[in-house]
């Protein structure tokens, strides 16, 4: 796939990515917002109930003041009868002026003591009227029947007097005139000036986050999710993309690699055809030589080939016997000393293992030291010096095996065993292969039980360290 278009599509994605997230966060937006408006109109009609309830009973008590008033008034007709009655026996006794003036005062003195019995109405006052308790009471039951169950602070404002006569606690006395809901208290009464109840909520967002906690999770996990989907699509993509340029690259060796010894073995038939050729058996020989050598070379790519597809399936079964492992190395040794020599090169071995019988099998564990040794060639492009160690250890041998080449970087070390990788040679262009090599020795050396690990620093070279077990059952 074109980089560009890959780059395109990540753009697109994440536009799109955005823009979902942004309306999922209005969306979110909006229903804290109605669930606030829910939240007011809860508030609103738990306080007007308890106002409601305090009017009543207010009513419910003036009433019963009227009837009581008007039975004072039926007893202050009977007094004043009985008043009069007593004052008109006292005018036959009167014989001066003075005594007359004194009974009118009596008259009236009695009159006053008699209308503050019957007149007990007195003007309306807010503290004297409302009990604080029945008022926390009443706003605690209404607040739970409407589903509110947070804490709440309250006030009583007079306007009369221009502050606060009844608080809660007093903790959040600018709190409540600030940001509190505020009701008008006893409405009906026909007062100068109302006075107003004040509620508010010291956690009203926290209470309102907790009723949405789960959309607002879900929400997050919807988000998360679509994140995580959306960073392993590109992530699949770029793998893609890079497995598509490292099977091109494979397709490309691959050919250059058979097209080179077809060649050679097409030209060298034509020759042996030539009838001088064959009259020449030096030559004739020569040519049939390189037709042997370039057939080993084509098996040999067979072989890689073969390789790849007993990774490919994952699942190969291991064919074990049993046999030493130092034999196994001083073969491929041999076979691989002509091509150090060439390049003037030497191998180095320091055999220290005890114990060099594994129970394995050989045909694999020799190609895996073999993709080793190539390796280790390949890349120490002057002068190669390969040393090859053996070590014991308390379940099987240790195989180190160490170059003087280019060495690998940080950035490629963690990819080299993966499949179709190659570590780029920068200048050095005669170095080829398909990238199977160490992918190969990897799944060997795990399918015995083993693991195999790298130690290499750019321009110093690079050391491999397979650890064999013994023997294992796996495979």
């Amino acid at each position: 796939m074109n980089k560009n278009l890959i780059k395109l599509i990540t753009w697109v994605v994440s536009i799109v990515l955005l823009s979902l997230t942004v309306v999922q966060l209005y969306w979110v937006k909006n229903a804290i917002s109605v669930e606030r408006t829910n939240f007011e109109n809860m508030v609103d009609k738990a306080v007007s109930d308890v106002i409601y309830t305090l009017e009543r009973d207010l009513i419910y008590k003036n009433l019963k003041k009227t009837v009581q008033s008007r039975e004072k008034v039926t007893n202050f007709i009977c007094s004043m009868d009985s008043i009069n009655q007593v004052l008109f026996d006292e005018m036959r006794d009167i014989s001066k002026p003075d005594d007359l003036e004194k009974l009118i005062k009596k008259s009236f003195m009695a009159r006053e003591v008699l209308n503050d019995m019957i007149d007990g109405n007195q003007p309306f006052e807010i503290e004297r009227t409302l009990n604080r308790l029945v008022l926390d009471s009443l706003l605690k039951v209404e607040l739970k029947k409407n589903g509110i169950q947070t804490v709440f602070e309250y006030g009583v404002f007079s306007s009369a007097k221009n502050k606060m006569i009844i608080e809660k606690s007093g903790q959040y006395k600018a709190e409540l005139l600030k940001n509190g809901y505020v009701f008008t208290l006893y409405p009906n009464e026909l007062s100068v000036k109302s006075d107003y109840l004040m509620i508010y909520f010291p956690y009203e967002t926290r209470f309102l986050l907790k009723q949405m906690m789960a959309m607002i999770l879900i929400s997050a996990l919807l988000i998360i999710i679509i994140l995580m989907l959306f960073v392993y699509i590109i992530k699949i993509i770029v793998w893609q993309n890079k497995l598509s340029e490292m099977k091109s690259n494979f397709i490309n060796n691959m050919t250059h690699e058979i097209k080179t010894p077809i060649s050679t073995i097409s030209l060298a038939c034509e020759a042996l055809g030539d009838e001088a050729v064959k009259r020449n058996e030096l030559l004739a020989n020569n040519y049939l030589k390189v037709i042997n050598e370039e057939n080993k070379r084509l098996g040999g790519i067979a072989e890689k080939i073969l390789q790849s597809a007993i990774l490919e399936d994952g699942d190969f079964t291991l064919n074990r016997e049993k046999f030493d492992l130092h034999k196994v190395i001083e073969h491929v040794i041999n076979n691989m000393s002509l091509q150090v020599e060439v390049k003037d090169g030497k191998i180095i071995k320091d055999f220290q293992a005890k114990r060099t019988w594994l129970n394995a099998d050989k045909m694999h564990i020799t190609n895996m030291i073999s993709n080793l040794f190539d390796n280790a060639n390949k890349y120490s492009p002057r002068r190669p010096v390969i040393k090859i160690i053996t070590q014991n250890y308390q379940e099987g041998i240790k195989l180190t095996i160490e170059d003087n080449g280019i060495g690998i970087s940080s950035e490629h070390r963690k990819k080299i065993f993966d499949k179709l990788f190659r570590v780029p040679t920068g200048n050095i262009h005669n170095v080829k292969g398909f990238g199977l090599g160490l992918s190969y020795v990897k799944a060997i050396a795990e399918k015995h039980g083993g693991s195999v690990a790298v130690e290499s620093e750019e321009n110093k070279g690079a050391k491999f360290i397979v650890n064999l077990p013994f023997s294992n059952k796996n495979g």
